[in-house]
C-alpha cells in the first residue's frame, strides 16, 4: 500500500457510513474493514508490516470473550527496524528540519482527520478495550485536541541570546532530540496523540508500542497520521508484549523514553534505561484521594465521587478510589453513594444502556475479585455490591466499602476496577495525613464551600493534580505529571514540550 490514495480511500468513507455487524454489535463500515483485513500490522517506515518472524497473537473483546481478529505480534528485529527508520527520518530532516509553519499545517490536518474519524476510531476502542461506546467518542476527540494545541507549537519554539558582552554573540537554540520511545496502557487506547503530539510538534520521530491488548486505534491513526502528510519514518507502530517494550528500552537508538503503567514495570524500566542513559518520562500509578468536607455539596460531592471511580470501570489511573470524608457527614455521604450506584447497568461496551463496560481481561477481572475478597477479610464494612448482568465478558459490578482504614490492602494498592474505599477523618490536618499517607500521588479532589480551605488543601496535598469541586477535568494546554511513585516528568501543555526538546549553546566571536 502506498501512503497517500490507497491509504485515503481504504481509510474512507468517514463518519455516517453504513454500518456492519461485528461480534453481534453495529459498527462502521470502516472499522469492520480494518479488523477483518487480516492481522492488524505494524507501521514501519510509512508501510504496513507483518512481523519479521510471522508471529501474530489473537485480539479478544473484552465484552464478549470472543476473538475480533489478530495483530501482528512483534520482536526486537521488528524494534529494531522501526527504529532504524525513525533514525533516518530524524537525520535526513524530513521532519526535525521541514519548516514550523509546514509542520502546523501537517498536524492540524491530522487532528481534521481524527475529528473525522472520531466514529470509527471510537468503534475500534469499544471493540478492543470495552471502553462504552458512548464515551470512546470522547477519548478520540481528546487526542484531536491534543494534536490541535501543539499545532500552534512547532512556530513558537523559540531559543535566546543571552547577554554576555560584547566579545561574543550566544545562541541558546531549541532543539528536538532525535527518536522518542512511547509505551501506552490499554485503558484510553486513542488517546496516543495526548504523548506523540509534542513529540513531533518538537520535531522528533517517534517509536510507539500501544498495549498488546488494545492494537487496533494505534494502527489506524498512525495511517491518518500518513494521509495527513507525516512522512514515512517519522511515526511508526510496533505492536506486541514485554518482549517489544524491553527492546525498544534497550535500543541504542532511543534518545529518550515515555512510558505510561503500573509502578513495577515503570520502576524496572526505568532501571534498564539507565544502563544507557536515557531520560525518561513516567506517568504510573494512583490512588487518588477525594476529600469531602463537611461545608461540600453532598450531592455534588457523592456524584463526582463515584462517578470518580465507575469511569471506564474504574480502569483510569486517576480513580478517586480513597474517597475521604468528615464524620459529621460520614453516613450521609455513603447513603448518597450507595444510591447513586444502586441503579448502575453493568454491561456490553455497545449498548446504550450500560453504565460500565468490561474489564479489559479475564486476567484483570480476577485480580479485582481477589481485591474485593481481601476487603472484606480485612474488616472493611461491604456497603454495596452490584450485579454484573451480563455474561460471557469480563464483567465486574460497582463495590463500595465504607469503614476503611489506610492501613489495608484497599487503601494502599491500585485495584483499576471499581472498587470505592470511603475514609472517615475527624478534621482537616488529619485529612491531609491521611491523603498523603500514600506511595502514590497522581492527584487528588476536593470538595469544600471555603475558599481558604481548598488553597490550603492544594497547599498540603503531595499530588501532581488538584481539582477542587470538579474531578477528572482536563485540557491539552494544562500539564499533567504525577509525584512521589505515579512518576516523573509533565506531559500536555507548555511543560510536556521541555520534556521533548534540548538546549544547545552556541558561542560566536565578534570579530
Amino acid at each position: 500500500m502506498t501512503v497517500t490514495e490507497d491509504i485515503a480511500a481504504e481509510l474512507h468513507p468517514r463518519a455516517g457510513a453504513a454500518k456492519t455487524v461485528v461480534d453481534g454489535v453495529d459498527v462502521s463500515a470502516p472499522a469492520a474493514s480494518f479488523i477483518t483485513q487480516g492481522a492488524v500490522p505494524h507501521i514501519i517506515a510509512g508501510e504496513q508490516r507483518a512481523s519479521t518472524s510471522g508471529d501474530e497473537r489473537a485480539v479478544l473483546n473484552p465484552s464478549t470473550g470472543n476473538q475480533l481478529g489478530a495483530v501482528a505480534n512483534g520482536s526486537a528485529d521488528d524494534v529494531d527496524a522501526a527504529v532504524t527508520s525513525a533514525r533516518e527520518a530524524f537525520e535526513d530532516g524530513r521532519w526535525s528540519r521541514l519548516a514550523p509553519r509546514e509542520k502546523e499545517a501537517r498536524l492540524h490536518r491530522l487532528a481534521t482527520l481524527v475529528e473525522d474519524h472520531v466514529q470509527t476510531i471510537g468503534d475500534l476502542d469499544a471493540l478492543d478495550a470495552g471502553i462504552l461506546r458512548k464515551y470512546a467518542d470522547y477519548i478520540a476527540q481528546y487526542s484531536a485536541n491534543a494534536l490541535r494545541y501543539y499545532a500552534g507549537w512547532p512556530t513558537k519554539l523559540v531559543g535566546q541570546l543571552p547577554p554576555v558582552g560584547p566579545d561574543f554573540v550566544v545562541q541558546e537554540r531549541t532543539e528536538p532530540i532525535g527518536v522518542m520511545g512511547v509505551i501506552k496502557p490499554w485503558n484510553g487506547p486513542a488517546a496516543i496523540f495526548a504523548q506523540v503530539a509534542p513529540a513531533l510538534a518538537a520535531g522528533n520521530s517517534v517509536v510507539l508500542k500501544p498495549a498488546e491488548h488494545t492494537p487496533l486505534s494505534a494502527t489506524y491513526l498512525a495511517l491518518l497520521a500518513l494521509e495527513a502528510g507525516i512522512p514515512p519514518g517519522v511515526f511508526n507502530v510496533v505492536h506486541g508484549d514485554g518482549v517489544v517494550g524491553s527492546a525498544l528500552v534497550a535500543h541504542p537508538g532511543v534518545n529518550r523514553l515515555s512510558f505510561t503503567g503500573s509502578v513495577e514495570t515503570g520502576r524496572a524500566l526505568a532501571a534498564a534505561a539507565a544502563q544507557s542513559l536515557k531520560k525518561v518520562n513516567l506517568e504510573l500509578g494512583g490512588k487518588s484521594p477525594v476529600l469531602v468536607f463537611p461545608d461540600a455539596d453532598l450531592a455534588e460531592a457523592a456524584a463526582a465521587a463515584t462517578r470518580s471511580v465507575w469511569n471506564n470501570s474504574g480502569q483510569v489511573c486517576t480513580a478517586g478510589t480513597r474517597t475521604l470524608v468528615h464524620r459529621d457527614i460520614y453516613e450521609d455521604f455513603v447513603e448518597a453513594a450507595v444510591a447513586l450506584s444502586k441503579d448502575l447497568v453493568v454491561g456490553n461496551a455497545f449498548d446504550d444502556a450500560s453504565d460500565l463496560g468490561p474489564l479489559i481481561s479475564s486476567a484483570q477481572l480476577a485480580k479485582v475479585r481477589s481485591y474485593v475478597g481481601l476487603g472484606k477479610r480485612e474488616g472493611a464494612s461491604l456497603r454495596f455490591e452490584g450485579v454484573a448482568g451480563e455474561s460471557g465478558g469480563n464483567y465486574q459490578a460497582p463495590v463500595i466499602f465504607a469503614d476503611v482504614r489506610n492501613d489495608m490492602t484497599i487503601a494502599r494498592e491500585e485495584i483499576f476496577g471499581p472498587v470505592m474505599s470511603i475514609i472517615p477523618f475527624e478534621d482537616e490536618s488529619q485529612a491531609y495525613a491521611l491523603a498523603n499517607e500514600s506511595e502514590f500521588g497522581l492527584a487528588a479532589g476536593v470538595f469544600t464551600k471555603d475558599i481558604a480551605r481548598a488553597n490550603r488543601a492544594a497547599d498540603a496535598l503531595d499530588v501532581g493534580t488538584v481539582w477542587v469541586n470538579c474531578y477528572q477535568v482536563t485540557d491539552a494546554a494544562v500539564s499533567y505529571g504525577g509525584a512521589k511513585a505515579s512518576g516523573y516528568g509533565r506531559s500536555l501543555g507548555g511543560p510536556a514540550l521541555e520534556e521533548y526538546t534540548r538546549r544547545k549553546s552556541v558561542w560566536s566571536r565578534n570579530y
